[in-house]
């Protein structure tokens, strides 16, 4: 069997036309590269080259076979890129699967970051419900999912993911956004816009009103807090949403967002396949995530300033 650096040294030699050039190429010596390549022309069978006054001219035989030497190497050096790329977290492909209120501003705008240094990576993002988010982890339809309020299931494994509170969202002119926080019984009578029945943020929100025994007047219910902000912008009513939602709307300069109380979490997961190590590319992500919820989360404490 011929060996790598047999290779080497008759790949050296066709490149510079000497055993001592080729030698100080591949930091040998000449006798070295001179039995390297002895060995290769034995092994092969082939006369490769022709000793002419202390040059080794190379045989018709040797020129075919530079040719696929020479895609040999190149092709060990383009694994070796990528092996470095890989490591470096400059290349793959990462599926991605999350519930409406992440993915519908926060997570694109992370994964646009993310991939704007990474000319490599590509990604694949859809938005499901929570309660089957964790299906498609499990089923290896997505590398990394991200839900709220939903339980375990079997085949992943669930972490949690940068809790935060939700926050009251009001039409700018309110008479509640005079104020530094809203308690529950500050919206009773308020025409109120509630998260749909599917929401885990929705059980939260309820539970809240029911301890402080406040009837909202309910006019609307959406499935999305990005709606809800919407609906409270156009002055449909008030409403009580995740932040990250929140905060894309407050950008919009048309609702105002004041703390609630009592706090009430909005908690979300990030869930990984349990039958599969997570890739160096999903780890880098996730702390790529985490710096991004974290900045945000900054973001949404100074626009809570602003009403104090």
């Amino acid at each position: 069997m011929m060996n790598v650096r047999q290779l080497e040294a008759f790949r050296a030699v066709m490149m510079v036309g000497t055993a001592t050039a080729a030698g100080e190429l591949l930091r040998l010596s000449q006798p070295t590269v001179s039995k390297l390549i002895a060995q290769f022309e034995r092994r092969s069978g082939l006369q490769l080259f022709e000793r002419v006054k202390g040059r080794l001219v190379p045989r018709p035989e040797a020129v075919a076979l530079f040719q696929h030497v020479d895609k040999l190497f190149a092709a060990m050096e383009e694994v070796g890129r990528n092996a470095r790329q890989l490591a470096n977290v400059q290349t793959g492909h990462l599926r991605l699967v999350a519930f409406a209120a992440l993915a519908l501003d926060f997570l694109p705008r992370a994964i646009a970051s993310f991939v704007a240094t990474r000319h490599e990576v590509t990604v694949t993002l859809n938005v499901r419900a929570s309660s089957y988010i964790a299906e498609w982890v499990a089923g290896q339809q997505a590398d990394l999912g991200f839900v709220s309020g939903a339980p375990a299931g079997s085949g992943v494994v669930m972490e949690p993911f940068e809790p935060t509170d939700a926050v009251c969202v009001l039409p700018p002119a309110h008479p509640l956004a005079a104020r530094d926080e809203i308690r529950a019984g500050d919206l009773e009578g308020e025409r109120f816009i509630s998260l749909g029945r599917d929401t885990a943020l929705r059980h939260l929100i309820d539970s809240v009103f029911e301890t402080a025994g406040v009837a909202r007047r309910v006019v609307i219910e959406t499935g999305y807090s990005a709606t809800a902000c919407a609906l409270v912008a156009s002055g449909a009513g008030v409403t009580i949403s995740d932040p990250l939602s929140a905060l894309d709307r407050f950008d919009r300069g048309d609702v105002v967002l004041r703390r609630f109380v009592p706090h009430t979490p909005f908690a979300m997961q990030a869930v990984f396949p349990a039958a599969t190590a997570r890739s160096l590319l999903v780890n880098e992500f996730l702390l790529h995530l985490a710096r991004q919820k974290r900045a945000a989360d900054r973001r949404v404490e100074a626009a809570l300033s602003r009403g104090l």
